[in-house]
């Protein structure tokens, strides 16, 4: 599900989980969540799952590719 599947509710729950992040990169994710390739894996360009999104929203790899790593 590319970002632009989201939906409102989906975005706007991840916007809230993104800021509510003390991380550094919290920034760098917000930069993130608006562009086309949130959410999309960086290894396999596979869709990373909403779920894996919401618990990790700075992740750049599904649970496939991070497991290689």
């Amino acid at each position: 599900m590319h970002y632009h599947y989201f939906t409102i509710e989906q975005r706007e729950s991840l916007e809230r989980r993104i800021r509510s992040d003390k991380a550094s990169d919290a920034q760098q994710t917000l930069q993130r969540l608006h562009s086309p390739d949130y959410g999309v894996c960086r290894r396999c360009g596979a869709d990373i799952p909403y779920v894996q999104l919401m618990a990790s929203p700075a992740t750049l790899y599904c649970a496939a590719c991070q497991s290689l790593r």
